[in-house]
Parts: structure tokens; C-alpha cells; sequence
């Protein structure tokens, strides 16, 4: 449903956007500021901070842009063009970041905020005079998913792989309502994980399945945990969740495909919301990716798109024309209605939880099993592939390929790479080039300096904390 943006709501936890979204959330006329202890003297208020912590996760320099465009060009298949780039996101898709980067710096706080507005809803939801029992746990349940979602992504961002060390450094882990100057050393990636996953199976447990995926429910929790658990290499409890995540919903068909990747459809299990009102206009991906209008600047490596059957559909997407790029491939993945930045971004989808579940399959040895969950993702873009015979590390290969082939643009190919230590092989036209592995010094580059900021705030952290490499 439309949302409407309000107006700002001034509260000690920092700024929250006032925000109406549907009859089944807010009704409220325009307000003035409030306290933040009146934030919690009702319901209606208490559900407004909900409604502008979600407004957060929105933002250019976290969920709204920031986060997919960074994860994909710090990987194989995509790039920044070398020219008429605007100068946007130059050192990460360079890999050559520094602690005090805006691209460093902007992802960490605005995670944190969100973390942090989350604990003030979960640790005071409670305490509401008017609100009822089922209310209290919507809201401590939304309020769990969306400080797991920045958990899990911070995380991902700024430490090393699960698989590679568990008891590595990882975030800070703040799920009181102590602001991070306070002081928080960096928690371990298994302690960082153990709170992301009790937060997920609470929610996941407690929250029904909402119409509007515009928020998370019940379906989303169980989506996040399939990511949480795939990253920990829990192949059945990645699958079963997946599996949950996904029933019942309809893969998109290929109009739906073909429609920009702008609007929910079918297997959306979330999607982050803009309206005129509260789009990223020019910092949005359909600014970033659409030829026409924008910044327009996003590429596809040559050898990538060679992956593509001519029968795929997907390869579509690729288009090359002398008037805008004569050198390499223009993207057309991602639309707009019209108006750039006017468009929504879909986060989890079902397509993604099957190829999670294939990909557990072929690592569990249930090689049926895989081949049919991928089949199912091949045979949309492709109605006379094959269905794969491959076993074994053939299998889960396969179904990586086809990972990056369904999901290129979408924010996972920089943790793909990273969650299974991959080598990192850039060749082709990409303008920089890289070949290293899991074992050379080089693969400090996958993960991001603390920042500095950071550092030089916190009483508990010291340059001695920073990742290797930094």
C-alpha cells in the first residue's frame, strides 16, 4: 500500500520519520515533535517510530542503494563504467578503501542507527499502557527482524567469513538502548550470529504473514535465517528455512522479470517501499543501472554475460549501443515508474530461497533434490534447458553460476564470494583487475575497515582493533 510521508518525529533515540502506512498500521494527522518518553505512552506513537525505522532502512547509504550497488561491484560481474561515472563508488569497485571513506563510514552509522532505534521499540514496547498483547508483539517483532537484517549486514560487510574464523572480530553488539559512545569492544561473529538467529526464530515464531510486503513477517524471519544459516554452512537448517520462506509463493513470471524489478509481484517476501515522497530520486538503483536518465552508469563485465545461453531470456538484460556505451554492456535489470528513483527495491524474493535450497541440497548430497529446486529457476528464463545431472562439487557449482546469473544486481555477489572463500578473478573488460585467493594477503580486500570514526569515538576500540589490512 501508498505510504505518506508525515512529518519528522524528534526523539532521544535520534531522528524518527512519522510515517502512515494503511488503515492495519497508522491513521494520524500531521503532528508536532515529541519527547522520546511520550514515544512510548501509546500505541500509535510507538507504532510511528516503527514506521520511521523502516523509513531508515530505505536510505541511499544503507538498504536503498549503498549496500546492493557495493556488493556487486566488489565482485566479478559488475562494474562502475570508466567514464561519465560521476565519480560515484570509484574505490570500491577499485578495492582500495581507507577507514575514513564515506563509503565506509555512511553504511556502519547508518546500520547502527537503525540497530539502535530497533532496541529503544523491543526494550519498551512492553511498557505501552494502551496497547494489546498481539500489538506489543508486532511491534517487538518487526522491531527483531530489522535489527537482525543490519546485524547481518554489517557483518557481512566489516568482518571476515563465518566459515573462515567464527571467533574473529566481528560488529559491536548493542541491543540496549546505551548509545555507541557509551563504549562497546567488538564481539565475536558467533556471538554477533547467536543474536541475529534468537532474534529471527522469536520473530519468526510470533509474527504472521502480512499482505503488505512492505514490512517484514513471519515469511521474511524465516527468509533471513535461511541467509543467516547458509552464511554459517548449516545446510539443513538453511534449507528448511528457505523452504518455509518460499511456500506457497509463485516464482515471477517473465513479463514480471522483464517489468524492472520495480514493483512487488508474486514472490516477493519483502521489498523496501519509496513513494514521491521519500524515494532516493538520483541516489536509487534505477538512477545508478537504467541507461536513460540518472547517473546511468553501472556496467556488465563481457565475460559474464557470455554465461548467458543465446535461448536465456535474462540475456536480454545486456544490451550494447554505440549512442551511450559502444565498449561494454549496458544493464536494463533495473526500471523506474517514470520518475527516477520512483521505484522499489526488492530485498528478498523466492527465487533467491531456491537457489539457497538447491544449494544445500547438493552440499547435504541430495543431488535429486538440488537439481530439481535449480531447475525450476532455469527452466522460467529458459523452457528447453536440461535439467542438470551433475553431482557433487559439479552440482554446487552449477548452482553458484546460477546464483550470480538470477540474483547479479540484486546486492549477494560480494558475500557469495566471501561466505565460501572463493577466488577472487576479475578479467574480461573489467577497467580493474584482480586474480587472488582465499590464502593471499589480497583477500583483506572483501572485507571493510572499521571505520575511523568509529574508532576515534569509541573508548573501548582502539587502532589496535582495525582489520587486517587497514
Amino acid at each position: 500500500m501508498k505510504k505518506k510521508v508525515l512529518n519528522l518525529i524528534k526523539t532521544a533515540f535520534l531522528t524518527l520519520v512519522l510515517v502512515s502506512c494503511s488503515n492495519d498500521f497508522l491513521e494520524l494527522e500531521p503532528t508536532d515533535a515529541i519527547s522520546e518518553k511520550e514515544v512510548f505512552d501509546s500505541y500509535v506513537t510507538a507504532n510511528s517510530a516503527l514506521m520511521g525505522a523502516y523509513d531508515q532502512l530505505s536510505g541511499f547509504n544503507f538498504g536503498g542503494l549503498y549496500n546492493p550497488i557495493m556488493a556487486d561491484i566488489m565482485g566479478e560481474d559488475v562494474m562502475i563504467n570508466s567514464v561519465d561515472n560521476w565519480n560515484w563508488f570509484i574505490p570500491v569497485y577499485q578495492m582500495t578503501l581507507l577507514p575514513n571513506y564515506v563509503y565506509i563510514d555512511s553504511p556502519w552509522w547508518a546500520g547502527f542507527k537503525l540497530i539502535y532505534d530497533a532496541n529503544s521499540i523491543i526494550n519498551n514496547s512492553i511498557y505501552i499502557p494502551d496497547a494489546t498483547p498481539e500489538q506489543i508483539t508486532n511491534l517487538v517483532g518487526q522491531a527483531q527482524v530489522l535489527r537482525a537484517y543490519a546485524m547481518l549486514k554489517l557483518a557481512q560487510m566489516y568482518s571476515p567469513a563465518y566459515a573462515k574464523n567464527p571467533e574473529a572480530p566481528s560488529i559491536l553488539l548493542n541491543t540496549g538502548t546505551d548509545d555507541l559512545y557509551s563504549g562497546f569492544e567488538r564481539a565475536t561473529l558467533s556471538e554477533v550470529y547467536a543474536q541475529i538467529e534468537s532474534d529471527l526464530i522469536a520473530a519468526a515464531s510470533q509474527l504472521e504473514e502480512n499482505n503488505d510486503k512492505g514490512f517484514f513477517d513471519g515469511r521474511a524471519a524465516n527468509a533471513l535465517l535461511a541467509r543467516l544459516y547458509l552464511d554459517m554452512g548449516e545446510w539443513e537448517k538453511s534449507r528448511d528455512h528457505a523452504k518455509l520462506a518460499s511456500e506457497s509463493l509463485t516464482l515471477m513470471s517473465l513479463n514480471d522479470m522483464f517489468a524492472g524489478f520495480s514493483t512487488r509481484n508474486s514472490e516477493t517476501i519483502y521489498s523496501i517501499a519509496f513513494t514521491q515522497e521519500d524515494n532516493n530520486t538520483y541516489l536509487s538503483l534505477p538512477s545508478f543501472y537504467w541507461p536513460v536518465g540518472g547517473y546511468s552508469s553501472m556496467r556488465a563485465n563481457n565475460n559474464f554475460v557470455s554465461e548467458f545461453s543465446a535461448a536465456d531470456a535474462r540475456k536480454s538484460f545486456f544490451l550494447k549501443y554505440d549512442e551511450i556505451d559502444p565498449d561494454r554492456y549496458i544493464i536494463v535489470k533495473f526500471g523506474h515508474n517514470n520518475s527516477v528513483g520512483n521505484a522499489e527495491r526488492i530485498c528478498i524474493r523466492a527465487s533467491e530461497m531456491l537457489l539457497i535450497e538447491a544449494e544445500c541440497e547438493a552440499e547435504l548430497g541430495n543431488y535429486s533434490e538440488a537439481q530439481n529446486a535449480l531447475y525450476e529457476i532455469q527452466r522460467r528464463s529458459n523452457p528447453g534447458v536440461s535439467k542438470s545431472t551433475a553431482t557433487d562439487q559439479a552440482l554446487i557449482d552449477e548452482v553458484l553460476l546460477e546464483r550470480r546469473k538470477e540474483l547479479f544486481g540484486e546486492g549477494f555477489r560480494w558475500q557469495d564470494i566471501k561466505r565460501r572463500q572463493l577466488p577472487f578473478i576479475r578479467t574480461g573488460d573489467h577497467w580493474v583487475t584482480y586474480s587472488f585467493t582465499a590464502q593471499d594477503p589480497d583477500y583483506f580486500r572483501l572485507t571493510f575497515p572499521i571505520p575511523q570514526s568509529e574508532i576515534d569515538a569509541n573508548p573501548a576500540l582502539s587502532n589496535s582493533d582495525q582489520n587486517i589490512g587497514y
